[in-house]
């Protein structure tokens, strides 16, 4: 089974312990059907997507298969689900380590710019120009801070 799979499927499965948990605690029930359509949903993208990736087994043959196993393929390998064969599809984690990014304050100061250039939107343009400047300040530090020796 694909992570990405596996993902949904643990969605659905903790969604629904909150969901029992919510009920019981609160009897309210418009948060537990929220809650129970949240488990549908994702148990549909799971159950969907199982069929998909379980479709694309063998090899991508036009000949091969029915066209159930043809649309399966096309689909699952446009989605991204079609699990890779041979040495790097036994570990996919296995690959070398790579060297990580330098830290950095300028994302952070980018999320206050993009916070202020939004609040900007619903106040007025005085909260959106100092954001505008801010943004361009985190930009030309975060540019210039890939070009430094590490």
């Amino acid at each position: 089974m694909a992570e990405e799979l596996r993902f949904f499927l643990r969605t659905a499965v903790y969604s629904a312990v909150i969901g029992l948990v919510y009920w019981f605690a609160s009897y309210e029930v418009a948060g537990s059907v929220m809650l129970a359509f949240v488990v549908l949903a994702t148990g549909l993208v799971v159950g969907l997507f199982f069929f998909a990736v379980r479709e694309t087994r063998g090899e991508l043959d036009p000949r091969s298969g029915g066209p159930m196993q043809r649309a399966g393929m096309a689909i699952a390998r446009i989605v991204g689900f079609a699990e890779p064969r041979g040495p790097a599809g036994e570990q996919p984690i296995a690959a070398g380590l790579e060297p990580l990014p330098t830290r950095s304050a300028w994302p952070l100061v980018a999320g206050g710019a993009a916070t202020m250039l939004g609040l900007g939107l619903v106040y007025g343009p005085w909260l959106s120009l100092p954001g505008i400047v801010v943004a361009g300040f985190a930009i030309w530090g975060w540019l210039t801070q890939m070009d430094a020796p590490r």
